[in-house]
């Protein structure tokens, strides 16, 4: 497909000029919320500031969702997937998101929740052109630009004076085209030039933020770790409190927890909600005296079983490394674990 250069007010009014669904894009502040609807942006500061602070894997797998009813007077649970655009989405967030595709659609049993809402989303992905201190896709096979192939409908690299942007799909093509107006201008050589200056700079940019970590993990060749009985771990569990900001907030991270409540009208619900290998109720079992209530009674196998699923159970069970080196939970951590030191020092 054609790739385009776009003023950036042209882009955002035919962003905001779409009245057929909900379009996000994060906060232009600190805590990079994904809760602004576009109908009320002016400019999309967010393109060119590092990576959301939180995870975009909620449009897809909600905090807190009803799942099903059942008992007297019950009904079905609808499954709320309304058509939405999701804008500043970057390459870890799409690679996050092949590895969900693959725990919630492959296998025997898909979601379909979650395959709904995957199928009404339209994705807006940019190149990084800023970075946060603790990104570092670099050392799990990953760039912090996004190519054809990597899941989007449109990438946008923002320039000085205007997008870079390239549609991959038919669906990304028709959101360009939407807003109405003059037909796009092309990219020039020159444009794509500068794309890829941007590119390499931001390449390097994050290799030298992270030049005291030697590892270099793919899926093929993860880094060899102790086993999650091992003592090693308690140096880095002294410092966890369990208080589970670390999978919230990781894009890759899946458990849940089922529970059941009565509605008020009669009927029950079944309701599904985000869960932490690292807080102790985790996988936590019924029964009494000389039985085992939790697999994981000590704090440093869970914290080392966390560690081990990202970079050991991931690539045997799906093929693929479960860290996207986005560095979210190290700044969620309010122990201040840095999975990448974990990892630097534990390999050896």
């Amino acid at each position: 497909m054609a790739v385009f250069f776009v003023p950036k007010d042209e882009f955002v009014r035919r962003l905001s000029s779409l009245s057929d669904r909900q379009v996000f894009i994060p906060e232009p502040t600190a805590s990079g919320a994904w809760v602004r609807n576009f109908e009320s942006c002016a400019e999309a500061p967010a393109l060119e500031r590092p990576r959301a602070a939180q995870s975009a894997k909620g449009f897809f797998l909600p905090p807190a969702e009803a799942i099903a009813r059942y008992g007297q007077g019950a009904t079905a649970v609808a499954v709320a997937a309304e058509p939405a655009v999701v804008v500043g989405v970057r390459a870890c967030e799409l690679q996050a998101w092949k590895y969900l595709d693959k725990v919630m659609l492959e296998g025997d049993f898909d979601d379909p929740a979650y395959k709904a809402r995957r199928e009404n989303t339209t994705i807006v992905s940019c190149d990084c052109v800023d970075c946060a201190e603790t990104c570092c896709c670099v050392l799990v096979a990953g760039r912090p630009y996004v190519e054809d192939g990597d899941g989007a409908d449109v990438n946008v690299t923002a320039l000085e004076n205007g997008y870079v942007v390239e549609p991959f799909t038919d669906r990304g093509d028709e959101l360009l085209r939407a807003g109405g107006g003059a037909e796009l201008p092309a990219a020039t050589d020159e444009h794509l030039k500068a794309r890829q200056a941007v590119r390499d700079e931001m390449v390097e940019r994050i290799k030298k933020q992270n030049a005291e970590f030697t590892y270099s993990a793919t899926a093929e060749n993860p880094p060899t770790l102790p086993l999650d009985d091992d003592k090693s771990w308690q140096e880095f569990a002294a410092d966890c409190v369990e208080c589970g900001a670390c999978t919230n907030i990781c894009p890759t991270c899946h458990c849940f927890y089922l529970f059941d409540h009565r509605l008020a009208e009669g009927p029950a619900e079944r309701v599904r909600t985000w869960d932490s290998c690292l807080l102790s109720t985790y996988h936590r079992m019924a029964g009494g005296e000389n039985m085992k209530l939790s697999p994981r009674p000590q704090l440093r196998s869970r914290l080392a079983n966390r560690i081990l699923h990202k970079f050991v159970y991931s690539p045997q069970q799906y093929g693929m490394l479960g860290c996207t080196g986005c560095g979210r939970c190290v700044d969620a951590c309010p122990g201040a674990i840095d999975i990448r030191k974990v990892v630097e020092d534990l390999k050896k």
